[in-house]
């Protein structure tokens, strides 16, 4: 009599992301308790819902280790950063209010649950809105309230962000409160001092944005005499803890000092091209030691939260600017947006990988697709290659975390996209109207 589970993944084509790269043809997984307790070929079990895996890639969902939930998407567009945030960003963020976030998050988290996000971690505002949205959507989720100084009224309040933390530590397996510094121009050593404290008071995560553009670095030279990172380090800030997003203008001192420290960073391409920041040099970093996981930062400055495209861009930016076709081939972009991302953000045994005991967080993709051929078996297997430079978000047919189906054939169950749509389009004019835009 085969043994009863909650969830089986039938015959289908496996890409574990473990240690050793396991790829596993017209195999099985089998799901109790939101965790993974079996893959194989015709595991013996029967289960109440049952997945056909034939035609399918099965893969860990992705892992999006910096974005924000933002509303606004292709709004006054074509902006350095500097201008971008004091024009756009700023004036929209000084008129957000608990219902924009809530109509943010509806649309974020639709688009992730769409695209195979099954994790991500956002550092923005309202997040206790953001966050109730997460408990309906079934997204696994790290909320970093973003903490700025400077310029006022734009960002969550230390008092705030505290808040949120203590009422929602343990409110749910699916949810972590953290805290968000947003970058060392917006908030003084002795912010991140105190924001280094709290996390450790809590025992929570705390991320940040770091060395993003040269403006950035001029600044902070001319306030502290060094370079951010070493900002961050006169703070107490660096630790495990810690995961820091863009990176772009990193000196090799500042690597060796993240590295020392435990810090992971975040590479976000698209964003990087679009602000014209820079180009992070990420095989050095890698080179040096390192984690460097993958991030879609925000629709604002992306615009869109597609992993798929992150990879694709990610490999292809360090191609050209170091003049290398070789440069981060298609097995470390793939880490970088499953199991590297989840070592930056500090949850690799949980999530990230496809292996017996993790939680049963899984996207499948629909190869049956002309883009997507051929799929070649055996010694010149082409699957890595093809969802790294083929794959994009549209081609995602389920999404699955910690056991329950999120989407099913192209069907989100969780969220309803007719409210989102209403809410979205609602608050979006508020928004404009109040921002004056």
């Amino acid at each position: 009599m085969p043994e009863q589970t909650d969830l089986i993944i039938r015959n289908g084509l496996v890409v574990t992301q473990d240690q050793e790269h396991h790829i596993w043809l017209n195999t099985d997984i089998a799901v109790r308790d939101g965790k993974i307790i079996a893959i194989g070929k015709e595991l013996d079990y029967q289960a109440d819902y049952q997945i056909d895996g034939k035609h399918k890639a099965v893969i860990p969902g992705f892992v999006d280790a910096h974005m924000h939930e933002a509303l606004t998407r292709g709004v006054c567009e074509d902006l350095p950063l500097d201008r971008w945030l004091e024009e756009i960003c700023f004036p929209i963020d000084r008129c957000h209010a608990y219902e924009y976030m809530h109509a943010a998050a509806l649309m974020n988290q639709l688009e992730m649950i769409r695209g195979g996000i099954t994790t991500f971690i956002d550092i923005y505002r309202f997040p206790d809105a953001c966050a109730k949205v997460a408990l309906r959507s079934g997204l696994r989720a790290i909320f970093v309230p973003q903490i700025m100084i400077t310029p006022s009224d734009v960002g969550e309040s230390v008092e705030s962000a505290e808040q949120f933390v203590s009422d929602w530590k343990g409110r749910s397996p699916l949810i972590t409160p953290g805290f968000g510094p947003h970058a060392p121009y917006s908030l003084p050593v002795e912010g991140y001092t105190k924001l280094a404290e709290l996390a450790e008071k809590y025992d929570v995560p705390l991320h940040s944005h770091l060395s993003e553009t040269l403006w950035e670095v001029g600044i902070i030279k001319e306030r502290y005499g060094c370079t951010a990172t070493e900002m961050l380090q006169r703070a107490g800030a660096l630790s495990p803890r810690l995961s820091v997003a863009h990176g772009v203008h990193l000196t090799d001192s500042d690597v060796g000092l993240l590295v020392e420290q435990g810090v992971g960073l975040a590479y976000n391409p698209s964003s990087n091209m679009k602000l014209a920041s820079g180009v992070a040099r990420i095989p050095d970093y890698l080179k040096a030691g390192l984690v460097v996981g993958l991030g879609t930062d925000s629709i604002l400055s992306n615009n869109n939260l597609d992993m798929f495209e992150e990879m694709r861009l990610g490999a292809m930016l360090q191609k050209i600017d170091r003049g290398d076709a070789t440069a981060l081939p298609v097995r470390i972009m793939l880490d970088m947006a499953t199991r590297s991302s989840a070592s930056v953000l500090g949850i690799q045994n949980k999530v990230g990988s496809l292996e017996v005991g993790k939680q049963a967080d899984i996207i499948l993709l629909d190869l049956n697709q002309p883009h997507l051929w051929p799929i070649i078996e055996g010694r010149f297997e082409n699957i890595e290659e093809q969802i790294v430079y083929s794959a994009s978000a549209g081609d995602v047919s389920h999404t699955i975390v910690a056991g329950k189906v999120l989407m099913e054939d192209r069907k989100v169950l969780t969220l309803d996209i007719d409210e989102a749509f209403e809410a979205v389009q609602q608050a979006t004019a508020s928004l404009l109207k109040k921002a004056g835009l």
